[in-house]
């Protein structure tokens, strides 16, 4: 439980590296556009899941911003659980290669 909290964390926090990155290179080619292009996967599935008032009280006039905020959000989702699934496959063959050393005996 603990490897994949950690991943979870790890997940997060590449994810908004990522984005940061995205941002700060964005005048040299649009990286912000390649950021947010998985966004088109999880905002179909993460719309309707959302109330239709939560957009609203967290951005006072809804619309446009509400729009851009989902979209953000459904990107650092996409980001995050791709990269924490991969943080925690390797995390989790690393520890199985280090049981398995420690387990098994050494032939010499």
């Amino acid at each position: 439980m603990k490897l994949f909290f950690r991943s979870f964390g790890v997940g997060i926090i590449a994810a908004v590296a990522l984005g940061v990155l995205a941002f700060a290179v964005a005048p040299f080619f649009d990286a912000v556009g390649l950021y947010l292009v998985p966004a088109k996967l999880i905002v179909p599935v993460l719309g309707p899941v959302i109330p239709s008032m939560l957009p609203y009280w967290l951005v006072g006039d809804g619309g446009a911003a509400a729009g851009v905020f989902l979209i953000l959000v459904s990107a650092v989702l996409f980001w995050a659980t791709s990269i924490g699934a991969i943080h925690f496959a390797w995390a989790a063959s690393r520890r199985k290669r280090g049981t398995l050393e420690i387990k098994s005996p050494n032939p010499r």
